[in-house]
């Protein structure tokens, strides 16, 4: 058994091998002699060449598109993953609260000054603008659902 008909261990190496043999039916040796290709035996011979390149090609593909599969969905965890990470990051005034919480501004305010709801000042003084985070509002949808 040569090495070109020594069986392949991946798909790769089996559609080179393949690809040889084919080559050598074909064209020849390269060197001085001729392809081999003439009669009906070697015909079959290149059909059965044909069919093994076939296989090993589609075994190649079958192999990279499972590899692509994982790869989305990793690269789908990992967007999921991020989007979760901005919705914790992301942040509404406290208009925007109320309106989802369906209550007054001044009731949003209260809360904040009460310590019931979460929220940051995006400036040091005592007045400076409000924002609540998006988990936070979810949080209180969820309380008030019980």
């Amino acid at each position: 058994m040569d090495h070109l008909t020594a069986p392949a261990s991946e798909p790769a190496e089996t559609y080179r091998r393949a690809d040889q043999r084919l080559r050598l039916l074909l064209l020849g040796d390269g060197v001085d002699s001729a392809g081999r290709v003439k009669g009906e035996e070697h015909r079959q011979q290149v059909m059965a060449e044909l069919r093994r390149m076939r296989h090993a090609f589609d075994a190649v593909r079958e192999d990279r598109a499972e590899k692509d599969a994982a790869g989305l969905e990793e690269e789908l965890q990992r967007v999921a993953s991020a989007r979760s990470r901005a919705q914790d990051l992301a942040f509404v005034t406290p208009a925007q609260a109320a309106e989802t919480l369906r209550v007054s501004v001044r009731s949003i305010y209260r809360a904040v000054q009460h310590g019931e709801i979460r929220a940051v000042r995006l400036t040091d003084k005592k007045r400076g603008a409000l924002r609540i985070p998006v988990s936070e509002l979810d949080r209180l949808l969820e309380v008030a659902r019980e």
